[in-house]
Order: structure tokens, then C-alpha cells, then sequence
């Protein structure tokens, strides 16, 4: 399973099944169909389009949301051809156009921009690919402290989406009344240098057993908690930038866990609690080996110099500290049979450095809500 694979699978819950729209004998009428397909066919994001920490701006949000508006402004049959007709790419465009959408609609209090964010989440061809306790609801609650009720907030996929998903869109509608806060919905919003961000919070859905008696079980969902006391996103973002101006291209920011073998072994268990964990990957080019950028603030009980030490042991990895903050570059495996050098990691120790005597390094309050 690759990592989008299983992000999905993270974030819906359940096995990964294979893509499945509604109304599978649907037949194309509308000959528009077609030319809105390939338009979202040819819309491709640049890798940075994901990145809900240092967001940027993209021209492809024009070119998706002319072809929502269109669609949607037809009514529901003509949006259900075009359900029906999507690949998983352009699905997957969907999802990500609705998203930065909603981070777009909280950045610059834009009804419009949540309006085609529920009107993009309507055009999604399965249950499934609606991520509805995180980023539908955050919709939602951005909404509404605009001002706007929850209605009319969800009244875009309410009027093209198929039956199903509009009697799902109502759970979700009616549990807004218990919604007070963007964690809530897995979402925690963050500032930076870039402006308001949002980083979602990983939720591992728990797997159906049977218990005694042949009785169905379900084991809780354990959700990761992103609740630093400092600002690590800055750090974050500060730390990937100076890494991208030395050449290396830096992944979207993403949360992460801090994984016990990162410190060989020497921690029981197989992550360690951190109230905030970052991370990316710096790659190279032309057969410049990658690594791995990590950042997490510990607990204020926990030996973070120790730690350091710990990671420090471990061949291909090296570990700064900024008080509870801990900052991990370690050298990505390479199973594939070309011939990569291993990665020298000293001239990347010294970028970060930098970084922690600059202003990127201030312990300021962590802006999360």
C-alpha cells in the first residue's frame, strides 16, 4: 500500500477498497461531461499544493473552481455524470481543491470559497472519499463563525450530491450543534510567516473484531493531539525553507509521530508522546540521497538533551535541541537497487542550526486553536 493508500485509509477508517462511484450504468448525455473531465484530467497540483502549513497560492484553484462552478450550476443529474465519468486522479484533485478551499474561506473569511468547497466535497463519486469528520465539518464551523448557518453553509452539496451522501451530509449537519472548535474536526490551526495554516490531525481508526462469543468489537480510534506549547510550526516551516534555498526540494509539512527506533530502541514502547510532532522530506536530485526532517516538542518532564544523545547514536542521524523542541535529520533507506550514496548529514546540522539562532527559534506561544 503507498502512503496516499494509506493516508486514505487513516483518515476514512476501514480497509482500502477499490474506488466505487454510485449509479455505475450511469450514461453520459451531456457532451460538456467529457470536456469537464479532461479539464480536471489536465488540472495536476504541484506537489506543494498539499502543504496547509506554508500555503501558497496556486493558479489550478481557478482553473478547478471554474470547473465546480460550472458542473454544479447545471443541477444534480449533470453533476452525476460527471461522478460517474472521474478517475482517481481527478478525484484525488477534487479532494485536494476542496481542501485548500476551506483553509482558503478561514484565511480570508470567503463564504465563496466554502461555498465550492461543499460543492467540490458534493462531486466526490463514493462515501468514502468525503472526508466527513475533519475537513466537511471544518467547512461547517468556519461557516458558521462567519456567521452563516449550517444550512446554508451545506445547502452547495445538499443540491447536487447523490441521496446517500446528502443523508450523511445530515448526520454530519446535526452533530455540528456539539462542534465548538477546529480540533473537533481534527484540524488545528497553526501561524506562520506564511499566514493562518491548518495541520490535520492523524486519527487511526480502530480495526473490527470478534470478541467473546463471536460479538462484534470495535477498538477506539486513537487521534494524535497537536497541542505544543510553542510555536513548532514556524520552526517547522523556517527550518524546510532553509533546506529548500540549499538546493534540496522539501515535501508538504505534515504531522508525524516520534518513533521509538529513532533513539535505538533504548525507549519502551513504540512512539513517544510529544504534544506536537512535524515532519517532511528533503529530497535530492540527480541521485542525491534524501532524509528526513523531523520536529517535535516534548513534554517538559522529558530529557530532551538525552533523547539527542540517544538519536545521535544511531548511524545516518543527527538531533539538535531547542529546550522541549527537537529537531531529527535522518537518512531515508534505499531498497532499490541503484547505487546511493549515503547521505553526509553535516552541512544540513549547520542550516538548522541558523535556523535556531534566528527568530524562527523564539519560544512564542503556540498559536493552535
Amino acid at each position: 500500500m503507498d502512503r496516499d493508500s494509506l493516508d486514505r485509509v487513516l483518515r476514512y477508517g476501514g480497509d482500502e477498497e477499490p474506488h466505487r462511484g454510485w449509479a455505475s450504468n450511469a450514461v453520459s448525455t451531456d457532451p460538456r461531461t467529457d470536456a469537464w473531465r479532461d479539464r480536471l484530467a489536465r488540472s495536476e497540483y504541484p506537489l506543494l499544493a498539499g502543504e496547509f502549513i506554508r500555503y501558497r497560492d496556486d493558479p489550478t484553484d481557478d482553473v478547478i473552481g471554474a470547473v465546480v462552478r460550472e458542473v454544479t450550476s447545471q443541477g444534480p443529474q449533470v453533476a452525476a455524470e460527471l461522478r460517474q465519468a472521474l478517475d482517481r486522479p481527478s478525484v484525488e484533485t477534487l479532494q485536494l481543491f476542496s481542501m485548500r478551499r476551506a483553509l482558503q474561506g478561514q484565511r480570508r473569511a470567503s463564504l465563496g470559497a466554502l461555498t465550492e468547497s461543499m460543492a467540490s466535497f458534493a462531486l466526490l463519486p463514493a462515501l468514502t472519499d468525503v472526508p466527513w469528520e475533519s475537513w466537511l465539518k471544518a467547512v461547517l464551523l468556519i461557516g458558521r463563525t462567519l456567521g452563516v448557518d449550517v444550512e446554508t453553509v451545506a445547502a452547495p452539496f445538499r443540491d447536487v450530491a447523490h441521496a446517500d451522501a446528502v443523508a450523511r451530509l445530515d448526520v454530519a449537519t446535526e452533530s455540528m450543534s456539539r462542534i465548538e472548535d477546529l480540533t473537533q474536526c481534527h484540524i488545528a490551526q497553526v501561524s506562520t510567516n506564511y499566514g493562518t495554516g491548518f495541520v490535520e490531525t492523524l486519527v487511526f481508526r480502530g480495526v473490527a473484531t470478534m470478541g467473546l462469543f463471536g460479538a462484534p468489537n470495535r477498538l477506539g480510534d486513537n487521534v494524535l493531539t497537536f497541542d505544543p506549547a510553542t510555536n513548532i510550526a514556524q520552526l517547522a516551516a523556517s527550518v524546510a525553507d532553509a533546506l529548500d534555498a540549499s538546493g534540496r526540494v522539501t515535501t508538504p509539512l505534515g504531522q508525524d509521530q516520534l518513533a521509538a527506533t529513532t533513539f535505538s530502541l533504548t525507549i519502551a514502547g513504540s512512539y513517544l508522546a510529544t504534544t506536537g510532532c512535524l515532519s517532511c522530506v528533503a529530497e535530492g536530485t540527480g541521485g542525491v540521497p534524501s532524509f528526513n526532517v523531523l520536529v517535535a516538542e516534548l513534554p517538559v518532564d522529558v530529557d530532551v538533551d538525552e533523547l539527542a544523545r540517544a538519536a545521535g547514536d544511531t548511524d545516518d542521524q543527527r538531533a539538535l535541541v531547542d529546550g522541549q523542541r527537537i529537531i531529527i535529520l535522518s537518512g531515508v533507506p534505499d531498497f532499490t537497487d541503484a547505487d546511493v550514496p549515503d547521505v553526509d548529514l553535516s552541512p544540513f546540522v549547520d542550516i538548522v542550526r541558523t535556523v535556531l539562532d534566528g527568530p524562527a527559534a523564539r519560544v512564542a506561544p503556540s498559536p493552535t486553536t
